[in-house]
């Protein structure tokens, strides 16, 4: 009998109780939600249109030695990105640098004098090229154009050759 007059009262507790939760959740949800929201602020908001380009390819073909193939790689990747100056530098390092290709080295800069935006991006793209040329900059010294290879078709090897 005992419980069933504690029954309202115990009611009562647990409803004030949840009220007075949720008054006081709101507020500090107002308050502490800015306040972490603007600590946040760190974070990345922008998205891509498009991914940004592979560098790694590339990148991976220049220290194995394959410096044709970076190269080749890299002219593909300027024909989706031609407005990427990192492109740019990273090109102008392979040719100028192990391979010493003049001629291509000044082509690559024109075009990136034609691609680039902004002024700056201009402007190290020639002191790049500058100090390559200049000797005060040696990319990628360490390695030595190898001749390109003819690919041979193999055999598969359940055949027997036969000798």
């Amino acid at each position: 009998m005992d419980v069933l007059l504690q029954m309202p009262k115990v009611i009562f507790m647990v409803c004030g109780v949840c009220t007075i939760g949720i008054i006081v959740g709101w507020f500090a949800a107002q308050v502490m939600g800015k306040k972490v929201a603007d600590f946040l602020t760190f974070l990345p908001t922008e998205r891509f249109a498009t991914a940004p380009p592979a560098m790694g390819i590339p990148a991976s073909k220049a220290m194995s030695g394959d410096l044709h193939g970076a190269v080749d790689s890299y002219e593909e990747l300027l024909l989706k990105y031609p407005h990427d100056k990192e492109i740019y530098f990273r090109l102008l390092e392979v040719v100028l640098g192990p391979l010493k290709m003049e001629a291509y080295g000044e082509n690559v800069l024109q075009r990136g004098f034609a691609n680039l935006e902004k002024e700056a991006d201009r402007k190290n793209l020639r002191d790049l090229c500058d100090a390559i040329r200049s000797g005060d900059y040696h990319p990628l010294q360490h390695l030595e154009p190898r001749p390109l290879l003819e690919v041979k078709i193999l055999p598969p090897l359940f055949r027997r050759v036969e000798s």
